[in-house]
């Protein structure tokens, strides 16, 4: 019972585990795509302009709160 209880248990801290590797990439991404987003070449009309900066801007603070922020937490909580 006991051995059963501990492989269930490192199932789920696997599962966890790649899960949170996954909301981190994904995050990473929207980083990067926030900044490609934001990167306007000076012939852009000035509406896609605001659209794309505040795209970009979306992007790049969703992304944070993906990656960086569970980063943090699991730098500082020692897991």
């Amino acid at each position: 019972m006991n051995t059963e209880f501990g492989e269930l248990a490192q199932a789920q801290y696997r599962k966890r585990h790649f899960r949170r590797k996954v909301w981190i990439g994904i995050g990473l991404v929207l980083i990067v795509v926030g900044y490609l987003l934001m990167a306007v070449s000076p012939s852009t009309s000035s509406d896609w302009v605001l659209f794309r900066s505040m795209g970009g801007l979306a992007c790049i603070i969703i992304g944070f709160g993906l990656a960086i922020l569970p980063l943090l937490s699991l730098w500082t909580s020692g897991e």
